[in-house]
């Protein structure tokens, strides 16, 4: 633990807030209400992609390496955040009918639309967007960070 730098652990965090936005994408397909089985295409294979390409930076920082595994590394916490971002575009272009349709029908349709169900299943599809938005902006923070810790 003490051999990890300021940037290792921005990007273990960025890598959580990956796993923590699969959590909830996947409560939101497996709960009740509007998104009930209504998976995203190619959603989990970003993010568990995101997930591995930040963890497998942290490991390959950790042997010992060359000039190929410090570009191999750089490469890969440059990749997450794409990952990511592809991610967040397909998880908002799946959901954004839906949430505009919940939130923002007329009256008449409000009072059948807005139930318990849908409006917990829209509230869960919103918090997976934001976790995964907030991941994405911490790994691109992360990247001009260094993983190699100062010497003294």
């Amino acid at each position: 633990m003490k051999k990890l730098s300021v940037g290792a652990w921005i990007t273990c965090f960025a890598a959580l807030l990956a796993v923590a936005a699969f959590i909830a994408y996947s409560a939101n397909i497996g709960g009740e209400g509007y998104y009930k089985d209504a998976a995203v295409n190619n959603f989990a294979l970003a993010i568990w992609g995101a997930a591995a390409c930040l963890v497998l930076a942290i490991a390959l920082y950790l042997v010992k390496g060359n000039k190929i595994v410090e570009i191999v590394t750089g490469i890969l916490r440059v990749a997450a955040p794409a990952l990511m971002a592809f991610g967040l575009m397909n998880l908002i272009a799946g959901r954004v009918d839906g949430l505009g349709y919940i939130y923002f029908s007329n009256a008449d349709v409000a009072k059948e639309v807005q139930t318990a169900a849908n409006l917990g299943s829209a509230q869960t599809a919103i918090w997976s967007m934001a976790l995964l938005g907030a991941g994405m902006l911490i790994a691109v923070i992360a990247a001009f960070f260094s993983l190699r810790k100062k010497k003294a």
